[in-house]
Order: structure tokens, then sequence, then C-alpha cells
């Protein structure tokens, strides 16, 4: 049973591959290219579709019946590697090649500026516990996996267990600085950080009092 798994598994990469490298392809195409029945592959495509990892975008009209196109959804995106971090990472080794520390400072400050001005909105008029939340699903949003819990006191800890800006993080302390300062603004109170991922951490967590 896990072979057979293993092989389906395999077989779905496959098509996933493909249709990354063509755009769009029938059944019939993907079953030529992987020399399996065409029945085989439509049952991987039910399943892909499923999973909401591909979709029907169109119809190829030929001698004889129509034929379905498939193509990747946004999801099926995290199936390839992007290796954004780095590219984040280099961007700004060349900042600090040509104006130094400095110019770190005023981009991740810029940065900064610009995520609250986005943000603030969203939290306005909203009690502490609300705007914590609200904050906590944006973050989620974009890769923090961000929770967040309210103590019997009343203050709330925000963990976030995953740092989209790790191996930048880790070489320019910086911006986790940027990143606190953003959260108090935007909360406007004090915040105590005990733990970062760039330290070590298994999570970056804030507690923010009630």
């Amino acid at each position: 049973m896990k072979v057979e798994r293993r092989a389906q598994g395999a077989t779905r990469r496959s098509i996933l591959q493909l249709l990354r490298r063509h755009g769009q392809m029938s059944a019939v195409e993907l079953s030529a290219a992987l020399d399996i029945g065409a029945v085989g592959i439509r049952q991987h495509l039910t399943a892909l579709e499923r999973e909401g990892l591909v979709y029907i975008c169109g119809l190829r009209r030929n001698v004889g019946r129509p034929a379905h196109l498939y193509a990747l959804t946004e999801r099926a995106e995290a199936f390839f590697p992007k290796h954004y971090e780095r590219l984040v990472c280099e961007l700004i080794e060349s900042v600090a090649s040509v104006g130094g520390e400095a110019a770190i400072g005023a981009v991740l400050e810029q940065r900064r500026k610009t995520l609250s001005a986005e943000l603030a909105p969203q939290l306005s008029g909203k009690p502490r516990a609300a705007q914590v939340a609200a904050l906590a699903e944006r973050l989620a949003d974009q890769g923090y996996m961000c929770e967040c819990e309210q103590l019997d006191n009343g203050d709330l800890i925000m963990a976030q267990y995953n740092c989209p800006f790790d191996c930048v993080a880790r070489r320019y302390p910086q911006m986790c600085d940027q990143e606190l300062r953003l959260y108090e603004e935007l909360l406007a109170t004090p915040i105590e950080r005990d733990m970062t991922i760039a330290e070590g951490g298994h999570c970056c967590r804030y507690r923010i009092p009630a």
C-alpha cells in the first residue's frame, strides 16, 4: 500500500511538473508524456482537482471529442522552489556594499513605515485583544505561522513559529528590531519579546499588555 501511495505521489508530481513547463495540457497529452493510460491520468487529475492544485482552464477542439485543458492553480506554486529568501539576502548585501549599515537601516525603516500605514487602518478602533488577533491573522497570511492567546491576567502572547526572512534576520538583527517597533506602533504599547528564531528559539514570542 505504501509503495502504491509513493507511486501515485510521484505520478502526480510529474503531472504538476509537466503543467508547469507547458502551461496547459490535456489528459491525452499527459498520458503520452508519462506513458500512462488516459483513464489513470484522469483519475490523478481528478485527485489533483480535489486538492485544489489543478483546474480545467479550457477546451481544445480537434477532430472528434473536445479535450479539456488542465493548468496549475496558484496553490500549486507552493510545490516549486522560489528562493525568495536568498534573493532578499543578496539584495540587502548589495545595499550594505553601497551604503553601509546606515543604508540597511534606512531600507528596513521604510519597510516598517509602509507596513504600518497599510496595517493601521485594519486595527483602528478595535479593543486590544481584537487588534492582536487581527495582526496575528495578517502575519499568518504572510507565512509567519502566527498564533495568539490571552492569559488569565488579560495579557496577550503572540507567537510566530516561522520567519519568512530567517536568513536576513540572522545576518541583520535590525530586521527583528524593526518588527518589534512595528508591533509597538500598531498596538500603541511597549511589548516584551523574550524569544526569537534568529537567536535560536523555536519561535518569536511577544508579550503584549492588556
